[in-house]
């Protein structure tokens, strides 16, 4: 899982993989971070299929924003590009990757 900084491009790394995970968070969110080891987790195991990029709400609000975050956690599946599924809150590893596996 990749952790976006202020020196990298979401849309650049958007185009490293077919398919991205984006997992919106902040650092005073307690749900966010019970799902990070999740989403590591279910990332690593799926990392030949698709790329996870962590996006810290606060530090880049600006994609926050473009994406219409307005509850963190929240994960969306881009393929190409274009959102094909979002996830408001926390879910166990075993229903992320059912979630992920419908659409990859």
């Amino acid at each position: 899982m990749k952790q976006l900084t202020a020196n990298d491009s979401l849309d650049d790394l958007l185009l490293e993989h077919e398919h991205s995970l984006l997992f919106f968070s902040a650092s005073w969110c307690g749900p966010c971070q019970s799902m990070t080891p999740v989403v590591e987790n279910v990332s690593n195991a799926m990392n030949q299929r698709l790329n996870t990029i962590k996006v810290d709400v606060d530090a880049s609000q600006h994609d926050a924003i473009d994406y219409g975050i307005r509850s963190v956690p929240t994960l969306l599946l881009v393929k190409n590009n274009e959102i094909i599924a979002q996830q408001v809150g926390g879910m166990p590893p075993v229903q992320l990757m059912q979630w992920l596996e419908q659409y990859i």
